[in-house]
């Protein structure tokens, strides 16, 4: 079955050439429930070259007996892809291409294959560079999540001398904010972690099974302690394992940003790693528990 983007970009133009079609119709052309029909109808209609005035699809259907396009804004017409365009999309392509676990990726090189083909005078100008995962790290992961085998990983924290090894019983994989997460249950702290695919150094499945904490995972995974801290822009994206609230920025290159992480004693860890970087705001308990680990050092 098609896919609901494919099913929109084939819709509007056969309502065009089948004007009057009934509900009924459209759920038989397509062979999808006239529940899902309707919702794709509800989605054209916001749909449009500009969201101003004017600028959407037009289409009656108050009566499922005769749905009507009174203006389709001439997205039933084949895409004319400018220069600009065309390199834009190729752009954001190549940068699918590199999220094999979250895209199909022979799609996606197929699509760059017809645009280039279309129009081969364009390519992307655009040199877009995901965090870079090796193989043979996604092959492990992949297989212990098929095998439910726990797998143990040598993990770059946010500096370069923050090394682990770490024992995880692996439960799924997630992007947020251009990086690939391996949620997982790490056996070393005893509690729910996040681990960036691109910072696993070296991984090998074990031959333990899982071995995962009943009713532990949703209290854990929370992240619940709000906190604030200022740093400067270029260190923001380190904030990986963080819930960001708001941010304020400053005049000279720092930004002050509020978030929620998982405990108060991992962002303790995370201000002192950053070699002065990172520096705390609020709450007061925060301020005090820094004075108190670093106190302990001297």
């Amino acid at each position: 079955m098609a896919n609901d983007l494919e099913l929109l970009i084939k819709l509007l133009p056969w309502l065009v050439a089948n004007n009057g079609s009934s509900l009924s119709d459209i759920a038989n052309q397509f062979q999808i429930s006239e529940r899902h029909a309707l919702d794709l109808i509800g989605q054209l209609v916001v749909t449009g070259p500009s969201q101003a005035g004017g600028g959407l699809v037009d289409i009656d259907f108050e009566d499922a007996e005769s749905i009507f396009v009174s203006d389709a804004k001439a997205l039933d017409r084949p895409i004319k892809l400018s220069q600009f365009e065309a390199s834009t999309l190729l752009g954001g392509l190549h940068y699918l291409e590199q999220l094999p676990d979250f895209v199909d990726v022979e799609i996606i090189s197929g699509l760059i294959a017809k645009i280039q083909q279309a129009m081969p005078t364009v390519d992307s100008p655009i040199s877009v560079v995901a965090a870079p995962t090796s193989e043979s790290i996604r092959a492990i992961v992949s297989e212990g999540l098929s095998n439910r085998k726990a797998i143990e990983i040598k993990y770059l924290g946010i500096t370069k001398d923050d090394v682990s090894i770490r024992l995880v019983d692996p439960i799924s994989t997630y992007g947020q904010d251009d990086f690939v997460y391996l949620k997982a249950w790490c056996r070393n702290s005893q509690a729910w972690r996040s681990f960036r695919l691109d910072r696993i150094l070296e991984a090998t499945l074990t031959a333990d099974a899982m071995d995962i904490p009943e009713y532990e995972e949703s209290q854990e995974a929370k992240r619940e302690y709000l906190a604030a801290i200022e740093l400067d822009k270029a260190y923001y994206g380190q904030l990986d394992q963080v819930d960001v609230v708001s941010f304020k920025e400053y005049m000279w290159h720092a930004v002050e940003v509020e978030l929620k992480v998982y405990s108060r004693d991992w962002l303790v860890s995370m201000i002192l790693a950053s070699g002065g970087r990172v520096k705390a705001v609020r709450p007061p308990d925060l301020i005090a528990a820094l004075v108190e680990r670093a106190q302990a050092w001297e």
